[in-house]
Parts: structure tokens; sequence; C-alpha cells
């Protein structure tokens, strides 16, 4: 019998996006693994507060550690308790999910690297967030079997930054946590009077052109407002706000549910991804997943992501993104057909290729042979 093991210990009460990837790859590998006679066995590492994501997999044999409540505290775990308790319960593959984790306790080990925009963008983060990263990732790759990119964008970023992981680096796409209808969702002919932004606000997400955009776009427009749903850990949208007197049009909400976002997605005008980079943008297929027109930055892994399911702009010029949601408002046809293409875009990516793909990596393929993947 097979031990295979994710680390989850970056689970919490509520899931963010790596917490949707862990929790959908666990759900469907004990479904690979049932399906086979459960030959495996599957275990999930987590914290206390965050074991009743995996006690709701059937199949799934959580390992509960308690006293990492904090990233520090977390990090210096992985490093040094929880290789021990890896080697006890005798792994022999452990999935690091989420860009750090354990380098020793199991006989093979892979990570996935979700985007290195530490390097590409470093400007963009706080200096002690940078210099970790910059120094743990590239430390934990070197020593793992195999690397997992989301992107062709991600793969190539990390081989131009550390080509010795040539050979290591594979590419399996993530997917929409929405799965979307069968068919494309009919909208209220009326114009929506909101622009959506969904996003934690960190420096690479870049909300302050899009806040212009929407203050422009109010002269023709005086009941267009913009609805973020997300956080503003660096306080980027407030400083947006005060710029542009713009209390009076942003509507912020953080900790919705997904029924909530759901229809966020579905009710607005159009979903804006404004960002300066990005690995991957799980937001945008959400957005086209529920039919929501989206407006995509032309950086990064969102063109590769997006297809031709979304209009491209320069993330840095407010007008460009003005001009493009003015489109959108002028011409109902140009709406309907982005949403059309969007859906048939998002329909390439599932969580049941994702799983499977990493599936055979960990364990057909031997970690450290790359995957040939394909998304449709």
């Amino acid at each position: 019998m097979t031990v295979i093991a994710i680390n989850s210990m970056i689970l919490d009460e509520r899931l963010s996006g790596i917490g949707h990837y862990i929790v959908q790859l666990l759900t469907h590998f004990a479904r690979f693994n049932q399906s086979t006679g459960n030959p495996h066995r599957l275990l999930g590492i987590v914290r206390a507060q965050a074991a009743h994501h995996l006690n709701a997999i059937s199949g799934v044999e959580p390992i509960v550690l308690s006293g990492h409540g904090g990233r520090i505290a977390r990090v210096l775990a992985e490093q040094t308790t929880i290789p021990h308790r890896l080697h006890r319960e005798g792994v022999d593959v452990l999935l690091n999910p989420a860009f750090t984790g354990p380098i020793w306790g199991a006989r093979r080990i892979a990570f996935t690297v979700h985007d290195i925009y530490f390097r590409v963008t470093p400007e963009l983060l706080p200096r002690a967030q940078r210099l970790f990263l910059s120094t743990l990732v590239p430390w934990c790759c070197r020593r793992a079997d195999a690397v997992i990119a989301p992107s062709e964008v991600t793969a190539c970023d990390l081989l131009r930054y550390y080509p010795d992981l040539l050979g290591k680096v594979s590419v399996i796409p993530l997917a929409s946590r929405f799965p979307g209808p069968l068919t494309l969702p009919n909208v209220s002919p009326a114009v929506p009077p909101f622009v959506l932004l969904v996003a934690a606000l960190t420096g690479n997400k870049n909300p302050l052109p899009l806040v212009a955009a929407i203050k422009l776009l109010r002269a023709r427009h005086p009941n267009l407002f913009l609805l973020h749903i997300g956080s503003d850990p660096e306080g980027r949208l407030a400083a947006a706000r005060v710029r542009h007197g713009a209390d009076a049009w942003i509507t912020s909400r953080s900790g919705v549910s997904d029924a909530d976002l759901s229809a966020a997605y579905r009710d607005c005008l159009c979903f804006v991804i404004p960002s300066l980079y990005e690995g991957f943008g799980l937001p945008l297929l959400e957005a086209q997943a529920l039919g929501a027109p989206a407006i995509a930055s032309d950086r990064g892994a969102l063109p590769e992501v997006g297809g031709e399911g979304a209009l491209y702009v320069d993330p840095t010029d407010p007008m460009a993104i003005a001009a493009a949601i003015g489109d959108l408002i002028d011409f109902p046809a140009r709406r309907q057909a982005l949403r059309v293409t969007g859906f048939a875009n998002q329909a390439r990516f599932s969580w049941e290729r994702t799983a499977r793909a990493t599936w055979e990596l960990l364990l057909e393929n031997g970690v450290g042979r790359p995957a040939q993947v394909e998304n449709a």
C-alpha cells in the first residue's frame, strides 16, 4: 500500500483559493482511490481549526496537528516536527500544494508553486515577504522531486529564474470552484449598475487604474459603481477611494458566502481583473463559469487562462479600461458575445482533469517526470 499525503497546513476555517485547490485534490484523489479498490492510504496533514474540511471527505484520513496557528509557527513545524510525523506514518509521496513545506519525511516530494511574482515584480511585495519567499521557495523546489505550475507562464518564469529546475516542472492548470451550469444562464436585458472586482488586494492586484476608469465612466453613467469582494490588507483600495473621492460609489464586502459571490458574478455588468501579474487567475474562470463578461489584464497568465473569452487591456491605462467597460455598456450584443465565449472557454478546465493529472504525476508517471497535460 502506497501512503500519499497532502500538506494541508495552510487551510483555515474558511477556504482560500489554495484551500479550494487542496480540498478538490483530496476529494478527487479519494474517488480515484475508491474506484480501484482503495489500494492507497490518503492522508491530509491539517491544523485543528481546519480539520472539518477533511473530515467531510470520505476516504481521506486527517492527521490533525495543534499549536501551529500563525505563519511562522506553521513554517517552522513544516521543517521540524511534521517530517517526523510523515516518517512515522510511512509516507511514500508528499504533495506540498502551497509554495513551501517539508523537504524530508517522505520518499518522494512534490511542490505546487502558484506564481513567483516575488521575482517577476518584486517591488510589489513588502520587503520581509519578498525575502521570505525568494529564499524559501527555490530552496524547497531544488530539494523536490517534482514542481507543479498552474500555467505555462508560471512554468517559464520558474525556469527563467531557476534554470536548475529543468526536468522537474510540470504544468497542471487549476479550475473554477463554480463549475457553472450546463448552459449559459440568462440575464436581464437591463444594464447592471456595477463592475465587479474579486481579490485580496495585494500589490499585484492593481485596483487604482480600475477606480480611475470608473470615475471617467461616471461622467456618462452616474449610477455606475464598483463592488469589491475580498480584503484590502495593504490599504490599496482605501487609498484609491481617497484619491478619487470614491466613497459614494465603491462598495467593499469580505467574508461573503459562495452563494453571494456567485450572485455577484451573475448580476454584474462585467468582471474586471486588472492585475500586473497572475500565475493563473482563478476569479477569471469563476466569472466565465457564471456568465460574467470578463475584462482582464494583458499580463501574466491571464491571456493563457482566459483564452478568447475575455477582453484584454493594459492594466496601467485607466482610459483603456474605461473604453472596454464602456463598450459593454453601449453595445449589449458585444457583452452577450463575450459571455458566450467566456462560458465556452472555462469548460476547458475541470477539477477532475486537474486532479487526474496530479494523481498520475504523483503515482503512475513517478514524481520527477514531467506530465503532458492537456486542458481540453
